[in-house]
């Protein structure tokens, strides 16, 4: 097996980029909820008088610290994700040179990386969930109570 051009991996950057697409879009959307969370409070504080009470919010404010956790790991799916690729291309290129003590280094590399940044957008998926659950609860208790 021999690495040609970069046409051979090209499909792999493809692949890879959906991958990261998704993951980008959990953290744009944690991010504009926080940001959400911010319009909310300083619409709440204009509207109240004095000393506003702000025992409404709690949903709210646990559902920020959620949304916050799932931008961190969202960024470290990120992270490993794009690892994952520079172990791949240096087990294709261990390969190609017939090391094959280098390409088993690089293959350990490579699913090691694989597995964190499945099990970080695993759990990015499920605190965005809790997330948004919370960020529910919390706009529900604000205008019904």
């Amino acid at each position: 097996m021999s690495i040609q051009s970069e046409t051979d991996y090209k499909p792999d950057f493809e692949i890879l980029d959906r991958y990261l697409n998704f993951s980008s879009e959990l953290l744009r959307i944690s991010l504009l909820a926080i940001g959400g969370f911010g319009s909310i409070l300083l619409i709440k504080l204009r509207d109240e008088k004095d000393h506003p009470p702000l025992h409404h919010l709690h949903f709210l404010f646990i559902s920020i610290c959620f949304f916050a956790l799932c931008a961190a790991l969202s960024l470290f799916h990120r992270f490993y994700a794009s690892d994952s690729m520079s172990w791949h291309i240096s087990y294709l290129r261990a390969k190609a040179d017939d090391n094959e003590e280098k390409a088993n280094r690089e293959r350990k590399g490579l699913h090691k990386a694989l597995r964190y940044a499945s099990r970080f957008l695993i759990l990015t998926e499920y605190i965005f969930g809790i997330a948004v659950l919370f960020f529910a609860a919390g706009i529900y208790n604000l205008l019904f109570d």
